[in-house]
């Protein structure tokens, strides 16, 4: 009987190496870079050695057009380029890595697991450090800090606060999953509330506006009254905390053209730099010097337009941003074509399926008000998810007339399914020779 992939020893080191980095990234962009790093040297051990090699996802395709582009805009628009910046884009080896080792409904269980508790750890982090720095913050620069709100404001992070919001979904399906398999909820639940306490207290109002969102849906998808109250009475608790308040009613300075905010980067500085640089300025090549240039009022420290595609179409020209729009479009049919097939699946299946499409989205939802694709941290994620999100329909699972079951037994990627049609070519001549032989 053949080895499956899964058991093959590279496979299964790669496989645990990957997860730790997933739920390494989520606190600590250092660790979750050398886990992906580690997951590496034995994927690349088992690909030197399969027979034949495995197909790549064909999502993947856009992925490498995107990176030429990139690289392109900056050998083009950079005299001495940034080795930094050109190898950013190499963090996305998660999204094909991902596909290959995180195959089945089980796996990205697993998957969920440690995003779940990677995300646990950051709410501690985020409710010890958080609170902590403000203060210092307040006492050692009175005059930059206006208030502990204001000094709470300024020590939130985007991509901390775009983590937990994943980590919220992330977890909320676990308790689903649990659930349905009759399973005790309580410490799933107490991760659930820690995290919420985390993402209250990080202030950042975009992630809290798409996680409401995205768990409006599951409301509507997935969850009981009982939880439908839960999750009300918990939105209605934040919005009586003054700094809840205090941050939401201070959204419209930031739309407000005057300010120097996202209104400002949106209508005034993006459309020049346009029309000045059709076809792209260079991948990073966006420095806040150059945003000056047109809005000397614009926020200060700021190297991005707060939109992935404006940052996109301002780095990579009109070319890049297509590009851009078929990969994020492309993965999101196949995240949505996985769910489609999951429910015929057992609920747990259906379920996982369901909360990688809502992370997915959530990303996309959330980068239309921050510029999430240019951080190495949720570039990690996005590859990993894309990838996860994909796996069983990029290898032909579900597909031809291959019975239930063979993607997971046979070797990876569509030779299984040359391997089951040669198997039962043969049974059929042994069949007929066995008939002539009696005849």
């Amino acid at each position: 009987m053949p080895v499956t992939f899964e058991k093959r020893p590279a496979a299964v080191w790669a496989r645990r190496l990957l997860l730790v980095a997933v739920a390494a990234v989520t606190f600590s962009v250092a660790l979750g870079q050398l886990f992906l790093v580690a997951a590496c040297v034995p994927l690349v051990v088992w690909l030197v050695r399969a027979r034949p090699l495995p197909a790549l996802p064909p999502v993947v395709a856009p992925a490498l057009l995107f990176i030429a582009i990139a690289w392109l805009t900056i050998a083009f628009n950079t005299a001495r380029p940034d080795l930094a910046r050109i190898t950013k884009l190499l963090w996305f080896v998660a999204l094909p890595a991902a596909a290959w080792l995180l195959r089945d409904a089980r796996a990205v269980q697993h998957l969920l697991w440690t995003f779940a508790l990677g995300c646990g750890v950051l709410a501690v982090k985020t409710l010890c450090s958080v609170p902590w720095d403000a203060w210092r913050l307040l006492r050692q620069a009175p005059d930059y800090a206006q208030n502990y709100l204001h000094a709470l404001t300024l020590q939130g992070s985007m991509p901390d606060g775009q983590m937990l919001m994943l980590g919220l979904v992330a977890t909320l399906g676990l308790l689903l999953i649990r659930r349905a398999a009759r399973q005790p909820v309580r410490w799933v639940a107490a991760l659930f509330l820690l995290q919420i306490a985390a993402f209250i207290i990080n202030l950042k109002r975009g992630s809290w506006l798409v996680a409401v969102l995205l768990l409006v849906i599951f409301v509507l998808m997935k969850l009981t009254w009982k939880h439908t109250l839960l999750i009300v009475l918990v939105v209605l608790g934040a919005l009586c905390l003054p700094p809840v308040r205090a941050r939401l009613t201070a959204l419209e300075r930031d739309f407000d053209p005057a300010v120097g905010g996202r209104a400002t980067m949106w209508l005034r500085i993006a459309p020049a730099l346009i029309q000045a640089h059709p076809w792209g300025l260079g991948y990073r090549q966006l420095t806040n010097e150059k945003m000056r240039a047109v809005a000397p009022n614009v926020e200060a420290d700021r190297d991005h337009l707060h939109n992935n595609a404006l940052t996109v179409l301002v780095e990579t020209g009109w070319a890049g941003l297509a590009t851009y729009v078929l990969w994020m479009g492309w993965a999101l049919a196949e995240a949505i074509r996985r769910l489609r097939r999951a429910r015929a699946e057992a609920e747990p299946a259906a379920i996982a399926a369901l909360v990688l499409l809502l992370m997915f989205a959530g990303l996309l939802l959330n980068g239309l008000v921050e510029y999430n694709f240019g951080t190495s941290r949720l570039m990690i994620v996005l590859g990993v998810v894309m990838g996860a999100g994909i796996a069983v329909d990029a290898y032909g699972a579900g597909r031809g007339v291959l019975p239930a079951g063979c993607a997971e037994t046979g070797p990876l990627g569509q030779p299984q399914a040359a391997e089951y049609v040669r198997n039962e070519k043969n049974k059929t001549r042994a069949g007929g020779r066995s008939r002539r032989g009696k005849g």
